[in-house]
């Protein structure tokens, strides 16, 4: 038995994972590979610590995503929080898209 959230291994018996409260599954299903998955941007947001915070909640929404700087912030391993103008912008699974904007929404009160 699994747990099809955190895909933590459990013993016949056990029927919920104890730390996500799901029930379990015979069989995972299987990931896509990363390379197969179709990213789309979401808005831009300003700086590395808006971008850090939106990440750690979509990580604990089970939701991939990436960040990409904008150029100056890269070529010149700059912190985006220190350079004004600067641009963080995160990836997610187009799958996720609507959800992951929502959620930028109502975390910086864009609504």
């Amino acid at each position: 038995m699994y747990c099809p959230k955190c895909r933590t291994q459990y013993i016949e018996n056990i029927k919920e994972c104890s730390d996500c409260q799901v029930p379990l599954v015979e069989e995972l299903p299987e990931e896509t590979p990363l390379e197969k998955i179709k990213w789309v941007a979401l808005i831009p947001l300003a700086g590395e610590v808006y971008a850090e915070m939106v990440e750690e909640i979509l990580q604990k929404m089970d939701i991939p995503n990436f960040t990409k700087s904008d150029w100056a912030t890269s070529a010149f391993n700059i912190s985006s929080a220190n350079l004004v103008g600067a641009k963080v912008t995160i990836f997610v699974p187009e799958e996720n898209r609507d959800e992951a904007a929502q959620l930028i929404e109502e975390l910086l009160g864009n609504k």
